[in-house]
């Protein structure tokens, strides 16, 4: 995987769930000193240049990350065609991403798949927009754990080592 040097994070709306995953992602790579990886995420019904939801940003400014300043964006076939690897919040969204380009089925993924507390089971990463805070509190530890899975499947920490 060391030649990966775009990782795109796909949800709805790109108003949480994918900027709190791309957020913290950000966050962990550098703190294992991995450089060089370019991560951003889009939605498949984003309306573009939407500030993330206020609950997003609190819990992500609990969890020691400032996503403030990032806005939406929809998603397109750039976004798919120049990523290495993307990572789905549901089914659906990789089914969209597929759709729009074939070719990128072999490097779409589910993120819920990387869970380290439910190996081996889906993971469903929900959509918390418009339920309460305590609800994107859950939801982020699901990516929290799927994240931290897929980081080390792929051996990030180890290649920030050699």
């Amino acid at each position: 995987m060391k030649n990966v040097k775009k990782i795109l994070i796909v949800c709805t709306g790109n108003s949480c769930r994918s900027i709190m995953a791309e957020g913290y992602l950000t966050k962990r790579l550098a703190e294992t000193g991995v450089k060089g990886i370019e991560i951003i995420s889009s939605g498949t019904g984003a309306l573009p240049g939407l500030k993330p939801s206020e609950e997003a940003v609190q819990v992500m400014n609990e969890n020691g990350v400032d996503v403030s300043g990032y806005v939406s964006s929809s998603l397109d076939r750039a976004h798919i065609r120049d990523s290495d690897v993307i990572l789905a919040m549901e089914p659906f969204h990789k089914e969209s991403i597929v759709d729009l380009l074939p070719e990128a089925a072999s490097k779409t993924y589910l993120l819920g798949n990387f869970s380290l507390k439910n190996k081996g089971s889906l993971v469903r990463i929900s959509d918390p927009i418009g339920r309460p805070i305590e609800s994107y509190r859950s939801i982020f530890e699901v990516i929290k754990d799927c994240i931290e899975g897929f980081i080390k499947i792929q051996g990030f920490t180890k290649w920030a080592k050699e």
